[in-house]
């Protein structure tokens, strides 16, 4: 624990922090970690108002959840570190990576959303008020049909219903309050995206309908060091549906030789 955010680091190597998507906690990263610890220190908490971090207890902003990262990013003991953050998590990352670059070695941004359409916009901004009004059962069972097949449903019962728990016992309040933070997205995107430089990968699966490859594409493209990667088949916990393709698509871009022209 550091002060009220719950923090786990595991593993050895360079510090790489990790940051889940909103309505998760850090056991977001579990398919992964054997995979990542072997390699780097992996550093996971919980945001503000999810899994043993307790809430605000009013609304949050991104530079709420900027601080925090911060404030985790400490344990490093001033070693820069690689960042990858998920959905929420990755807005977060970049947020950090635009505002802390001297905190940041490489940035990994996996599905995440960058300007969105108003239909897009919409959509989201209903399910925020299904939650509000309805609870966490109903954005419970919206989420496993947006990121899994009934196919991959029926042929993983136990991770399914492992996800699906997570999601109906977060805390309700803390939920509303970083999905809305997500909804209002960072004030300095996409203008600031140009003073980011850090190397950037922007990873998301074939299949995400909230974080598509178009949206990854685009903000690859408005990044100085930017590159996309589309996973085939795969939707927006694509480390859950191949949590091999996806930790090794991540490792290889963390293990890229920086070169000196990619440093400001």
């Amino acid at each position: 624990m550091s002060g009220q955010t719950y923090i786990r680091m595991e593993g050895q190597g360079p510090p790489l922090l990790l940051i889940h998507g909103v309505g998760l906690d850090h056991t977001m990263w579990d398919p992964a970690m054997e995979q990542l610890q072997d390699e780097r220190t992996v550093i996971r908490y919980d945001l503000l108002g999810h899994g043993q971090t307790s809430g605000s207890g009013g609304p949050v902003t991104i530079e709420d959840f900027v601080r925090q990262a911060r404030e985790v990013a400490a344990v490093a003991e001033g070693e820069k570190l690689d960042v990858a953050g998920l959905s929420l998590g990755g807005s977060i990352a970049l947020a950090l990576a635009l505002r802390q670059p001297e905190l940041v070695r490489r940035v990994a941004l996996l599905n995440t959303v960058f300007e969105r359409s108003a239909e897009q916009h919409s959509a989201q901004q209903q399910r925020l008020e299904l939650c509000r009004q309805d609870g966490m059962a109903v954005v419970a069972q919206l989420a496993m049909d947006r990121w899994f097949t009934p196919a991959w449903q029926e042929a993983n019962p136990k991770l399914a219903a492992k996800i699906s728990a997570r999601l109906r016992t977060t805390d309700h309040d803390g939920y509303l309050a970083a999905y809305q933070c997500f909804l209002d997205g960072d004030p300095l995107v996409p203008n600031g995206l140009s003073r980011v430089s850090a190397p950037t990968l922007v990873m998301t699966g074939a299949l995400d309908a909230g974080s598509t490859p178009q949206m990854s594409e685009a903000l690859a493209a408005a990044l100085p060091y930017g590159e996309a990667q589309i996973l085939p088949d795969l939707h927006h916990l694509p480390l859950w549906e191949d949590p091999f393709l996806f930790t090794t698509s991540l490792l290889i871009f963390l293990n890229k030789e920086i070169t000196p022209c990619t440093i400001i």
